[in-house]
């Protein structure tokens, strides 16, 4: 694979001096599986605002591009699967394109790409070139009232799950913004939702939910209602977790410095150890590209992206 658009200096050249490291992943008996290659990180450099400041979470879009957010500097980055910086969007305020603290960014559908903006208690929503279409902020009561918005799942009917982080509820809308559930909330028995930092659908209608203080994933059908937990003893702190093309589950434990990687339905089957890189996850993504056996994983921490690469 070929990257272009590496600065040069000191920091590119520890960047090639890395390429020549392979990380294994593990299942949970400890069997190496898989050899993973660290082809690049993402650091920011190159775009008109300068290096990231703060990355929680990544996505990818059906064609592999790569979005960014860097709520440091109220922004959202896409680049090209090959790793070419394309465009950003945003700065800081309440306009059509800017934000305050951007948490989450969700591009897994062809035409539409929405974008959680915390501090200004709405989600936004860019057309595939980045371009704003509308915002969305709630003008409901409670339950289903949000306010700080953490995460925005979106399923293929363009219904819209927002994570919020004042009552740690999911509320789901319809295309149209009107209200259809709220769940999640502490107070149930089934299902509550402690210390949420992300949430994504499945391929099953199904979608998940990580806990960070909980230290699982909670599963939910799409129409609220409790249908698991996904535990693992070596799971410590979830925070960004993602769906393949495919049907996988990737998972980034922050404080384990591990991704785990799970079948829909089914059990854990890898797990990749980023100690050694010493490397916080706040969010991963894995992308299969087209008519190819290889797999690129893209891992992000405080303030950097990280490409791994598989054949």
């Amino acid at each position: 694979m070929k990257f272009s658009g590496m600065p040069v200096g000191i920091y590119s050249i520890l960047l090639l001096l890395i390429l020549l490291l392979n990380v294994s992943a593990q299942d949970s008996s400890g069997v190496n599986s898989r050899q993973w290659t660290l082809a690049r990180v993402f650091n920011g450099e190159g775009s008109p605002n300068g290096i990231f400041l703060s990355v929680p979470a990544i996505d990818l879009d059906p064609e592999g591009n790569l979005y960014i957010v860097d709520s440091g500097r109220n922004r959202l980055l896409k680049y090209s699967p090959s790793g070419i910086y394309i465009k950003d969007v945003g700065g800081f305020g309440s306009g059509a394109e800017q934000f305050n603290n951007p948490r989450d960014v969700d591009a897994h559908l062809a035409l539409s790409i929405f974008i959680t903006d915390f501090n200004n208690n709405r989600v936004v929503r860019l057309d595939s070139r980045m371009y704003y279409l509308n915002d969305f902020k709630t003008s409901y009561d409670s339950p289903y009232y949000f306010e700080m918005p953490l995460s925005v799942a979106v399923n293929n009917q363009y219904d819209i799950f927002i994570l919020e982080d004042l009552h740690k509820r999911i509320i789901k809308f319809n295309r149209f913004n009107q209200p259809l559930v709220a769940f999640g909330k502490s107070s149930e028995n089934l299902g509550q939702l402690l210390g949420p930092n992300q949430i994504t659908t499945g391929q099953k209608s199904v979608l998940y939910v990580s806990d960070s203080v909980q230290g699982v994933i909670v599963v939910f059908d799409f129409l609220g209602n409790y249908l698991k937990e996904i535990v693992h003893p070596d799971l410590l702190e979830p925070k960004g977790i993602h769906v393949s093309a495919r049907g996988e589950l990737t998972i980034a434990d922050h404080r384990g410095q591990k991704i785990f990687f799970y079948r829909e339905g089914g059990k854990f089957y890898d797990m990749l150890d980023l100690s050694s890189l010493n490397i916080n996850p706040t969010d991963v993504a894995l992308w299969h590209p087209m008519g190819r056996q290889d797999m690129i994983l893209y891992v992000s921490d405080s303030d950097k992206c990280y490409v791994f690469y598989q054949q």
